[in-house]
């Protein structure tokens, strides 16, 4: 039974060397194909894009001109909240749900208090 064990083992040590097969192990292998450099490169895009999302306005032209502003929102469960938005001088209490909007209530916007001047 040995004997066999014994024969058999040599018979595999003695089968011809896979001609793209590397005996490295596993560790000790580089990365190769330039991965370090992609990863490298798409790190630097990333760095990038973030940059250029916080210096460059946003579309709208920022908040002058907007004529629609979210003040404030009370979420009232998993799928239901309270928004307050103000619009053309108007604040406007609207119900959001997974049904649909509903107004709830309207009142003027206060008016804007203007800093005094030292």
């Amino acid at each position: 039974m040995a004997e066999a064990v014994a024969a058999s083992a040599s018979a595999i040590s003695s089968a011809p060397a896979i001609p793209f097969k590397q005996d490295t192990p596993l560790g000790a292998a580089p990365l190769g194909g330039g991965a370090v450099a992609v990863l490298l490169l798409s790190l630097l895009v990333i760095v990038a894009v973030l940059f250029l999302r916080r210096r460059l306005p946003q579309a709208g032209g920022g908040s002058g001109g907007r004529l629609l502003r979210v003040l404030e929102r009370q979420p009232l469960g998993p799928r239901a909240q309270l928004v307050v938005v103000e619009f053309e001088g108007q604040r406007l209490l609207l119900a959001h749900t997974e049904h649909g909007v509903a107004q709830v209530a309207a009142a003027a916007a206060p008016a804007a208090v203007a800093p005094e001047a030292p």
